[in-house]
Protein backbone atom coordinates (compact mmCIF):
# COMPACT_ATOMS: atom_id res chain seq x y z
CA UNK A 1 0.00 0.00 0.00
CA UNK A 2 2.89 2.67 0.86
CA UNK A 3 4.59 1.81 -2.27
CA UNK A 4 1.61 2.51 -4.16
CA UNK A 5 1.23 5.30 -2.88
CA UNK A 6 5.16 6.58 -2.88
CA UNK A 7 4.08 6.04 -6.77
CA UNK A 8 1.17 7.42 -6.78
CA UNK A 9 3.14 10.74 -5.48
CA UNK A 10 5.42 10.46 -8.07
CA UNK A 11 3.01 10.35 -10.95
CA UNK A 12 1.37 13.20 -9.74
CA UNK A 13 4.91 15.27 -9.64
CA UNK A 14 5.12 14.13 -12.84
CA UNK A 15 2.14 15.21 -14.46
CA UNK A 16 2.38 18.46 -12.49
CA UNK A 17 5.67 19.08 -14.02
CA UNK A 18 4.54 18.22 -17.39
CA UNK A 19 1.98 20.61 -17.23
CA UNK A 20 4.08 23.42 -15.92
CA UNK A 21 6.16 22.70 -19.25
CA UNK A 22 3.21 22.74 -21.24
CA UNK A 23 2.01 26.02 -19.44
CA UNK A 24 5.40 27.37 -19.95
CA UNK A 25 5.30 26.62 -24.03
CA UNK A 26 1.82 27.73 -24.44
CA UNK A 27 1.82 30.88 -22.89
CA UNK A 28 5.38 32.02 -24.38
CA UNK A 29 4.55 31.01 -28.11
CA UNK A 30 2.08 34.02 -28.82
CA UNK A 31 5.22 36.29 -27.71
CA UNK A 32 8.12 34.27 -29.25
CA UNK A 33 6.02 34.06 -32.64
CA UNK A 34 4.09 37.16 -33.31
CA UNK A 35 1.60 36.65 -36.36
CA UNK A 36 1.50 39.22 -38.95
CA UNK A 37 -1.04 39.80 -42.02
CA UNK A 38 -0.56 37.37 -44.82
CA UNK A 39 2.12 38.80 -47.28
CA UNK A 40 1.07 39.55 -50.65
CA UNK A 41 3.36 39.45 -53.69
CA UNK A 42 5.78 42.63 -53.47
CA UNK A 43 6.05 43.92 -57.14
CA UNK A 44 9.65 44.78 -58.21
CA UNK A 45 8.32 48.42 -59.48
CA UNK A 46 5.35 49.85 -60.28
CA UNK A 47 3.97 53.23 -61.62
CA UNK A 48 5.00 55.16 -58.31
CA UNK A 49 7.10 53.76 -56.46
CA UNK A 50 10.80 51.62 -57.54
CA UNK A 51 11.35 48.67 -55.80
CA UNK A 52 14.70 47.29 -55.55
CA UNK A 53 16.17 44.39 -53.48
CA UNK A 54 18.19 44.48 -50.91
CA UNK A 55 20.22 41.57 -48.92
CA UNK A 56 22.73 41.55 -46.36
CA UNK A 57 24.08 39.04 -43.54
CA UNK A 58 23.22 40.61 -39.88
CA UNK A 59 25.13 40.12 -37.22
CA UNK A 60 24.17 36.55 -36.03
CA UNK A 61 24.61 35.33 -39.26
CA UNK A 62 21.29 35.70 -41.12
CA UNK A 63 20.73 36.42 -44.34
CA UNK A 64 17.91 39.28 -44.34
CA UNK A 65 16.20 40.60 -47.57
CA UNK A 66 14.64 43.86 -47.98
CA UNK A 67 13.33 46.85 -50.67
CA UNK A 68 14.83 50.02 -51.23
CA UNK A 69 11.79 51.98 -52.13
CA UNK A 70 12.62 54.95 -53.88
CA UNK A 71 9.63 57.77 -55.29
CA UNK A 72 8.75 57.94 -58.99
CA UNK A 73 7.12 61.05 -58.83
CA UNK A 74 7.00 61.50 -62.86
CA UNK A 75 4.65 58.27 -62.80
CA UNK A 76 0.84 57.99 -61.54
CA UNK A 77 0.72 58.42 -57.80
CA UNK A 78 -1.43 55.98 -55.95
CA UNK A 79 -4.40 57.42 -53.68
CA UNK A 80 -2.33 56.92 -50.78
CA UNK A 81 0.35 59.36 -52.10
CA UNK A 82 -2.03 61.65 -53.46
CA UNK A 83 -3.97 62.44 -49.84
CA UNK A 84 -0.31 62.56 -48.30
CA UNK A 85 0.72 65.12 -50.81
CA UNK A 86 -2.80 66.41 -50.48
CA UNK A 87 -2.71 67.28 -46.92
CA UNK A 88 0.97 68.39 -46.98
CA UNK A 89 0.15 71.16 -49.73
CA UNK A 90 -2.70 72.42 -47.17
CA UNK A 91 -0.29 72.61 -44.44
CA UNK A 92 2.04 74.58 -46.52
CA UNK A 93 5.04 73.59 -44.38
CA UNK A 94 7.17 71.73 -46.57
CA UNK A 95 6.53 72.80 -50.30
CA UNK A 96 8.83 71.16 -52.52
CA UNK A 97 7.55 67.56 -52.84
CA UNK A 98 9.97 66.51 -55.31
CA UNK A 99 12.81 63.89 -54.20
CA UNK A 100 14.77 64.54 -50.85
CA UNK A 101 18.04 63.34 -49.91
CA UNK A 102 16.99 61.46 -46.61
CA UNK A 103 16.76 58.06 -46.49
CA UNK A 104 13.79 56.45 -43.90
CA UNK A 105 14.39 53.25 -42.63
CA UNK A 106 10.96 51.74 -41.70
CA UNK A 107 10.04 48.49 -39.77
CA UNK A 108 6.36 47.58 -38.28
CA UNK A 109 6.20 43.99 -37.69
CA UNK A 110 8.45 41.03 -37.48
CA UNK A 111 6.24 38.20 -39.52
CA UNK A 112 5.55 39.77 -42.93
CA UNK A 113 7.61 42.89 -42.49
CA UNK A 114 7.83 43.97 -45.84
CA UNK A 115 4.03 43.72 -46.45
CA UNK A 116 3.41 45.47 -43.03
CA UNK A 117 5.89 48.74 -43.78
CA UNK A 118 5.06 48.97 -46.92
CA UNK A 119 1.93 51.83 -45.93
CA UNK A 120 4.09 54.03 -44.48
CA UNK A 121 6.74 53.86 -47.40
CA UNK A 122 4.19 54.41 -49.56
CA UNK A 123 3.06 57.64 -48.55
CA UNK A 124 6.75 58.76 -47.40
CA UNK A 125 7.25 57.99 -51.00
CA UNK A 126 4.64 60.42 -51.84
CA UNK A 127 6.49 63.51 -50.22
CA UNK A 128 10.31 62.10 -51.97
CA UNK A 129 11.26 60.40 -49.36
CA UNK A 130 13.39 57.04 -50.15
CA UNK A 131 12.74 54.27 -47.69
CA UNK A 132 14.55 51.17 -46.70
CA UNK A 133 11.91 48.33 -45.53
CA UNK A 134 13.01 44.31 -44.78
CA UNK A 135 11.83 41.39 -43.27
CA UNK A 136 13.39 41.39 -39.27
CA UNK A 137 12.65 37.09 -39.19
CA UNK A 138 14.89 36.62 -42.32
CA UNK A 139 14.93 35.29 -45.39
CA UNK A 140 12.71 32.11 -45.56
CA UNK A 141 11.68 32.84 -41.73
CA UNK A 142 15.19 31.87 -40.88
CA UNK A 143 14.61 33.06 -37.40
CA UNK A 144 12.29 30.86 -35.54
CA UNK A 145 11.30 33.54 -32.69
CA UNK A 146 11.35 37.01 -32.39
CA UNK A 147 13.59 39.06 -29.79
CA UNK A 148 11.82 42.37 -30.14
CA UNK A 149 15.18 44.01 -31.37
CA UNK A 150 17.69 42.36 -29.47
CA UNK A 151 19.39 40.30 -32.93
CA UNK A 152 17.14 42.32 -35.18
CA UNK A 153 18.41 45.66 -34.20
CA UNK A 154 21.56 44.55 -36.28
CA UNK A 155 19.73 43.92 -39.39
CA UNK A 156 19.71 47.78 -39.63
CA UNK A 157 23.43 48.42 -39.48
CA UNK A 158 24.06 45.50 -41.96
CA UNK A 159 21.55 46.79 -44.74
CA UNK A 160 22.88 50.65 -44.51
CA UNK A 161 26.29 49.40 -45.05
CA UNK A 162 24.81 47.65 -47.98
CA UNK A 163 22.99 50.14 -49.26
CA UNK A 164 26.15 52.44 -48.68
CA UNK A 165 28.67 50.82 -50.72
CA UNK A 166 25.59 50.27 -53.53
CA UNK A 167 24.95 54.01 -53.58
CA UNK A 168 28.81 55.56 -52.59
CA UNK A 169 27.57 57.20 -49.17
CA UNK A 170 25.08 57.16 -47.14
CA UNK A 171 22.50 60.45 -46.77
CA UNK A 172 21.01 61.35 -44.02
CA UNK A 173 19.32 58.19 -42.23
CA UNK A 174 15.65 58.41 -40.08
CA UNK A 175 13.98 55.55 -38.49
CA UNK A 176 10.31 55.77 -38.40
CA UNK A 177 8.96 52.20 -36.12
CA UNK A 178 5.89 51.12 -35.02
CA UNK A 179 5.21 48.99 -31.89
CA UNK A 180 7.85 46.00 -32.73
CA UNK A 181 9.44 48.15 -35.14
CA UNK A 182 9.67 50.89 -32.93
CA UNK A 183 11.75 49.06 -30.42
CA UNK A 184 14.16 47.63 -32.91
CA UNK A 185 14.48 51.13 -34.48
CA UNK A 186 14.85 52.55 -30.56
CA UNK A 187 17.78 50.07 -30.53
CA UNK A 188 19.26 50.38 -33.27
CA UNK A 189 19.29 54.34 -33.19
CA UNK A 190 21.07 53.94 -30.05
CA UNK A 191 23.66 52.30 -31.28
CA UNK A 192 24.42 53.19 -34.89
CA UNK A 193 25.60 57.25 -35.26
CA UNK A 194 24.19 56.97 -38.87
CA UNK A 195 20.31 57.55 -37.77
CA UNK A 196 19.87 61.20 -36.77
CA UNK A 197 16.15 61.49 -36.30
CA UNK A 198 13.69 59.12 -34.82
CA UNK A 199 10.04 58.43 -34.77
CA UNK A 200 8.59 55.95 -32.42
CA UNK A 201 5.02 55.06 -32.89
CA UNK A 202 2.96 52.63 -30.25
CA UNK A 203 6.03 51.81 -28.56
CA UNK A 204 6.35 50.04 -24.79
CA UNK A 205 7.76 50.89 -22.08
CA UNK A 206 9.39 47.36 -21.51
CA UNK A 207 8.55 43.51 -22.79
CA UNK A 208 8.16 42.74 -19.37
CA UNK A 209 5.36 45.48 -18.55
CA UNK A 210 3.14 44.34 -21.93
CA UNK A 211 3.84 40.69 -20.62
CA UNK A 212 2.17 41.65 -17.09
CA UNK A 213 -0.47 43.88 -18.49
CA UNK A 214 -1.87 41.09 -20.54
CA UNK A 215 -1.33 37.88 -17.86
CA UNK A 216 -3.35 40.69 -15.19
CA UNK A 217 -6.43 41.26 -17.88
CA UNK A 218 -6.48 37.06 -18.58
CA UNK A 219 -5.89 35.58 -15.36
CA UNK A 220 -6.65 38.22 -12.97
CA UNK A 221 -4.55 39.34 -10.54
CA UNK A 222 -3.55 36.60 -7.64
CA UNK A 223 -2.92 34.39 -10.47
CA UNK A 224 -0.87 36.69 -13.22
CA UNK A 225 2.64 36.45 -11.29
CA UNK A 226 3.21 33.04 -11.43
CA UNK A 227 1.76 32.68 -15.11
CA UNK A 228 4.41 35.63 -15.77
CA UNK A 229 7.16 33.43 -14.25
CA UNK A 230 6.22 30.49 -16.09
CA UNK A 231 5.97 32.96 -19.62
CA UNK A 232 8.77 34.21 -18.86
CA UNK A 233 10.69 30.87 -18.20
CA UNK A 234 9.59 29.38 -21.21
CA UNK A 235 10.67 32.23 -23.52
CA UNK A 236 14.21 31.87 -21.66
CA UNK A 237 14.11 28.38 -22.22
CA UNK A 238 13.20 28.19 -26.02
CA UNK A 239 14.91 31.38 -27.05
CA UNK A 240 17.53 32.44 -24.82
CA UNK A 241 16.64 35.83 -23.24
CA UNK A 242 14.00 37.17 -21.09
CA UNK A 243 11.25 39.92 -21.25
CA UNK A 244 13.14 41.65 -19.22
CA UNK A 245 16.17 42.35 -21.10
CA UNK A 246 13.60 44.12 -23.88
CA UNK A 247 13.35 47.75 -22.69
CA UNK A 248 12.61 50.46 -25.26
CA UNK A 249 12.50 53.25 -22.69
CA UNK A 250 16.27 52.38 -21.96
CA UNK A 251 17.43 52.51 -25.18
CA UNK A 252 15.41 56.25 -25.72
CA UNK A 253 17.64 57.22 -23.01
CA UNK A 254 20.87 57.13 -25.08
CA UNK A 255 19.29 59.28 -28.27
CA UNK A 256 20.28 62.93 -28.01
CA UNK A 257 19.25 64.15 -31.86
CA UNK A 258 15.03 64.74 -31.85
CA UNK A 259 12.91 62.47 -31.79
CA UNK A 260 8.57 62.22 -32.53
CA UNK A 261 6.46 60.28 -29.79
CA UNK A 262 2.94 58.79 -31.27
CA UNK A 263 0.26 56.99 -29.90
CA UNK A 264 -2.39 55.93 -32.38
CA UNK A 265 -4.62 54.45 -29.83
CA UNK A 266 -4.42 51.38 -31.98
CA UNK A 267 -2.91 48.56 -30.05
CA UNK A 268 -3.66 47.50 -26.27
CA UNK A 269 -0.04 47.15 -25.45
CA UNK A 270 0.80 50.84 -25.89
CA UNK A 271 -1.55 53.52 -24.20
CA UNK A 272 -1.01 57.18 -24.02
CA UNK A 273 0.97 56.38 -20.46
CA UNK A 274 3.44 54.13 -22.56
CA UNK A 275 4.12 56.74 -24.76
CA UNK A 276 4.82 59.40 -22.25
CA UNK A 277 7.59 56.74 -20.98
CA UNK A 278 9.46 57.04 -23.98
CA UNK A 279 8.98 60.64 -24.23
CA UNK A 280 10.43 61.37 -20.64
CA UNK A 281 13.49 59.17 -21.45
CA UNK A 282 14.71 61.37 -24.46
CA UNK A 283 16.67 63.87 -23.86
CA UNK A 284 16.29 66.07 -27.15
CA UNK A 285 14.63 69.55 -26.40
CA UNK A 286 13.07 69.16 -29.86
CA UNK A 287 11.57 66.13 -28.92
CA UNK A 288 7.76 65.98 -29.66
CA UNK A 289 4.17 63.90 -28.51
CA UNK A 290 1.53 63.22 -30.86
CA UNK A 291 -1.73 61.48 -30.21
CA UNK A 292 -4.80 60.66 -32.55
CA UNK A 293 -7.64 62.70 -32.50
CA UNK A 294 -10.07 61.31 -29.69
CA UNK A 295 -14.02 60.91 -29.67
CA UNK A 296 -15.54 64.16 -29.10
CA UNK A 297 -13.10 66.15 -29.64
CA UNK A 298 -13.92 69.31 -32.29
CA UNK A 299 -13.05 68.93 -35.86
CA UNK A 300 -9.55 70.89 -36.62
CA UNK A 301 -7.77 70.36 -33.23
CA UNK A 302 -4.20 70.15 -33.37
CA UNK A 303 -2.73 70.15 -29.67
CA UNK A 304 -4.62 69.16 -25.79
CA UNK A 305 -3.13 69.10 -22.53
CA UNK A 306 -2.79 66.30 -20.64
CA UNK A 307 -2.39 65.62 -16.96
CA UNK A 308 -0.73 62.60 -16.03
CA UNK A 309 -1.07 61.78 -12.62
CA UNK A 310 1.38 58.97 -11.15
CA UNK A 311 0.65 57.54 -7.53
CA UNK A 312 4.14 56.44 -5.60
CA UNK A 313 4.03 53.40 -3.38
CA UNK A 314 3.00 55.17 0.19
CA UNK A 315 -0.01 56.80 -2.16
CA UNK A 316 1.55 60.67 -3.07
CA UNK A 317 0.62 61.64 -6.12
CA UNK A 318 2.68 63.29 -8.87
CA UNK A 319 1.09 65.59 -11.83
CA UNK A 320 2.94 66.78 -14.79
CA UNK A 321 1.25 68.73 -17.30
CA UNK A 322 2.22 67.53 -21.08
CA UNK A 323 1.74 69.70 -24.56
CA UNK A 324 0.37 66.77 -27.13
CA UNK A 325 0.08 67.55 -30.59
CA UNK A 326 -3.35 66.02 -32.18
CA UNK A 327 -3.90 64.79 -35.86
CA UNK A 328 -6.69 63.40 -37.46
CA UNK A 329 -6.09 60.08 -39.41
CA UNK A 330 -3.16 58.35 -41.73
CA UNK A 331 -3.05 60.52 -43.64
CA UNK A 332 -2.14 64.05 -41.72
CA UNK A 333 0.17 61.48 -39.87
CA UNK A 334 2.19 60.67 -42.09
CA UNK A 335 2.30 64.01 -42.86
CA UNK A 336 3.56 65.16 -39.86
CA UNK A 337 6.28 62.32 -40.32
CA UNK A 338 7.47 63.54 -43.53
CA UNK A 339 7.82 67.38 -42.19
CA UNK A 340 9.11 65.79 -38.85
CA UNK A 341 12.01 64.42 -40.91
CA UNK A 342 12.62 67.04 -43.24
CA UNK A 343 12.92 69.67 -40.31
CA UNK A 344 15.19 67.35 -38.33
CA UNK A 345 17.30 64.86 -39.43
CA UNK A 346 20.68 66.17 -39.29
CA UNK A 347 24.07 65.70 -40.21
CA UNK A 348 26.26 63.52 -37.87
CA UNK A 349 29.21 65.48 -36.36
CA UNK A 350 32.39 63.55 -37.25
CA UNK A 351 34.04 61.33 -35.19
CA UNK A 352 37.66 60.12 -34.31
CA UNK A 353 37.48 57.03 -32.72
CA UNK A 354 40.43 54.35 -32.53
CA UNK A 355 39.88 51.80 -35.30
CA UNK A 356 37.03 53.75 -36.66
CA UNK A 357 36.44 56.71 -39.02
CA UNK A 358 33.63 58.21 -41.37
CA UNK A 359 34.47 58.67 -44.59
CA UNK A 360 32.60 61.77 -46.63
CA UNK A 361 31.88 61.33 -50.35
CA UNK A 362 32.19 63.86 -52.62
CA UNK A 363 29.20 62.61 -54.45
CA UNK A 364 26.97 61.90 -50.93
CA UNK A 365 25.62 63.87 -48.78
CA UNK A 366 26.76 62.27 -45.20
CA UNK A 367 29.35 59.52 -44.43
CA UNK A 368 29.27 55.76 -46.01
CA UNK A 369 28.31 54.32 -42.41
CA UNK A 370 32.03 52.15 -41.87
Amino acid sequence: MFKRLVQLFFLLVLVAVAGLVWFSWYASTPLLVPVGAAESSVPASGESMIMEPVEAVSADGTAISGYLVRPRLSGALTPRQNRVRDALKLRGNMPHLDEKPELVVICTSWDNGVQGSLPLAEGLTGAGYSCLVWNPRGRDNARPYCTYGLKEYADVTALLDTVGEKTGGLPPVAAVGQGFGAAVLLKAASEDPRIRCMVSMDCFPSLKTVAMREMEQEWGKPLCYPAFWLMDAGVAWRADFSTFDVAPVDYALKLDYPAMVVCTNQYFFSTLEDSLSIYDSLKDDKKQLYESIREGEPYGTKERTFLHVIEGKKGEKFEKNYKVNVYDGDDELQAGIAEWIHDNTRMPMPRVLMNEFYRFPVTAAAPSGR
